[in-house]
């Protein structure tokens, strides 16, 4: 792979050419070296060091991770990637935020998230052939790509996880029929959102993901379970995000 004379623009270009990265992928990365002041440079003029310093710039623990892996990718880089700090939230109770999906045109959506733990454009890209039973096809997703001083453009794509069946309630096969097209993730966040502020909760598709996980590992549902119906590739990934507990509560409903 030459260098000489290219920008670090062209250079993500040919890595994303020659490692096949998803659209997705690529203006993701495209996005951390416009932050990183490095996407218009020419390659040669780029140290590692000068660049290592300047991701102290980002407050964000979770984007600087990100913006490691990026540099690691485009320069190839030895750099070693930082743990990631898992979101922490203040979880509404169920009755919560089944009334706040219910102020929603998106509830479906919301369940989906809620009671099978989808991520948003996957939510967002099932439709009632994706059900069959108590089981629910996870095999594709919605994806909005942002391109600066481009239309957002929609389409529909693998999942990150691949493709996974995953166990839903019963009461959720009714609502996944009741699904004949797909819809775009941000008018469905926009509208999750605001339905949390009708009933005085700060609310986002992460959070119903969320709240799914913990909830099965509160009520005794097994790691190895909750792991395979969140489609993690790996069960420590499921331990260290998800098991988020009370930690008082704990200790004195198991103790006395």
């Amino acid at each position: 792979m030459t260098t000489n004379g290219q920008t670090v623009h062209d250079l993500l270009r040919e890595v994303a050419l020659a490692r096949g990265l998803r659209r997705s992928t690529y203006l993701h990365y495209q996005r951390l070296l416009t932050r990183l002041d490095l996407l218009d440079r020419e390659v040669g003029e780029v140290a590692q060091g000068d660049v290592v310093e300047s991701l102290w710039s980002i407050d964000s623990p979770n984007t600087r991770r990100a913006a490691v892996i990026c540099l690691r990718s485009v320069f190839g880089w030895p750099m070693k990637i930082p743990r990631g700090i898992p979101r922490r939230y203040d979880l509404p109770d169920e009755d919560t935020l089944r009334l706040a999906l219910m102020t929603t045109p998106h509830e479906p959506r919301g369940l989906l998230m809620m009671y099978a733990g989808l991520r948003i454009g996957e939510a967002c890209a099932i439709t009632s052939s994706d059900v069959t039973g108590d089981r629910l096809r996870v095999d594709k997703q919605v994806q909005q790509l942002h391109e600066t001083g481009k239309p957002t453009t929609t389409k529909v794509g693998p999942t990150k996880s691949g493709v996974a069946e995953v166990v839903i309630p019963h009461f959720l096969t009714g609502v996944v029929l009741s699904l004949d097209k797909t819809t775009k993730p941000d008018v469905v966040r926009e509208s999750i959102r605001r339905a949390g502020l009708k009933v005085g909760i700060r609310l986002n598709p992460h959070m119903l993901r969320h709240w799914y996980a913990s909830t099965m590992l509160a009520r005794g549902v097994p790691l190895s379970v909750v792991s395979e119906q969140m489609r993690h590739s790996d069960i420590a990934v499921t331990l260290r995000t998800y098991s988020q507990a009370n930690t008082s509560r704990t200790i004195h409903d198991t103790f006395g």
